[in-house]
């Protein structure tokens, strides 16, 4: 596929919009069109459109996909200079009421833009929240290395040692955490054999069966834990975070398929917001692959 090619001139004016207010920051970055940019709004629109059946929300999605991706990566460095009571105040959240007082719980969604913000509102709220993070791998650009270090300084800073990797301690860790009273963030978009999990369950998502790793979910239902789907986007040049219905069930499979099913319609909702769109074919391949 196209490559995506930020430069050190993008990453100049993203650190430039740090001292803007939210709303011009935002601006600035959605109207940032980096190299390669024609050829990656041409494959999301021609994806968006044969998955999805849908020739308009193709055309929207291929015009938009960039922007979310470079909002995205706005909130990174704004989490990483920002203070936290300023951070607090550049979002809104929707389905507050959604959000347990206390006690554990597993938020989880896809990468989708704008769900970075997820930290801080769960902080606010009092809650412990810990995050299930896949090792960031490849050979990153200068870019994408400036990235990923105002991600990494963001979580020392706020999650400290519940920065937890995938891997074979992860789910004992997770366990510990949930049991005393913590909640856990994870994005399940992941396709279990690039990361050598054996923990599956079918769903079905876009029209495809694939499987994801169920693992989290088999704690949710032994533990009795809510799964409460997020989402963020950006509406009128402002972040807003969503917290959908909690989702319950006695089964695991049944729960991951609850959950991915209220993902789902984000993806198909606001397709341009979902980053798989770069390379959705070997998502899928991915997913299925045993």
């Amino acid at each position: 596929m196209a490559a995506l090619i930020w430069s050190n001139r993008d990453l100049m004016s993203r650190l430039a919009s740090t001292m803007l207010m939210p709303s011009a920051g935002y601006r600035l970055a959605m109207g940032q069109r980096p190299g390669g940019a024609a050829a990656i709004e041409s494959r999301v629109q021609a994806e968006v459109e044969r998955v999805l059946g849908d020739p308009a929300l193709g055309v929207r999605a291929g015009r938009e996909f960039l922007g979310s991706l470079a909002c995205d990566d706005l909130d990174a460095l704004t989490a990483a200079c920002w203070p936290r009571a300023f951070r607090r105040r550049s979002f809104t959240v929707e389905g507050a009421g959604n959000i347990p007082d206390e006690g554990p719980a597993i938020f989880a969604s896809f990468h989708l833009g704008g769900g970075f913000r997820i930290f801080d509102a769960l902080l606010a709220r009092g809650l412990r929240p810990a995050f299930l993070r896949q090792p960031f791998g490849g050979s990153p650009s200068p870019y994408e290395r400036a990235i990923e270090g105002a991600r990494s300084r963001h979580f020392e800073r706020c999650l400290g040692d519940k920065l937890i990797a995938v891997g074979p301690r992860a789910r004992a860790d997770l366990q510990k955490h949930l049991e005393e009273g913590g909640a856990v963030v994870a994005l399940l978009d992941v396709a279990p054999a690039s990361l050598g999990l054996r923990d599956r369950a079918t769903v079905t998502f876009l029209g495809r069966e694939i499987e994801l790793a169920v693992g989290l979910m088999r704690l949710a239902t032994s533990l009795q834990v809510p799964v409460i789907p997020y989402d963020g986007r950006v509406v009128g040049s402002r972040r807003v975070l969503t917290f959908h219905p909690p989702h319950r069930a006695d089964a695991p499979e049944a729960l991951l398929r609850d959950t991915i099913a209220t993902l789902e319609g984000v993806v198909r909702t606001r397709p341009w917001d979902w980053q798989g769109w770069l390379d959705v074919e070997r998502f899928f391949t991915a997913a299925t692959a045993q």
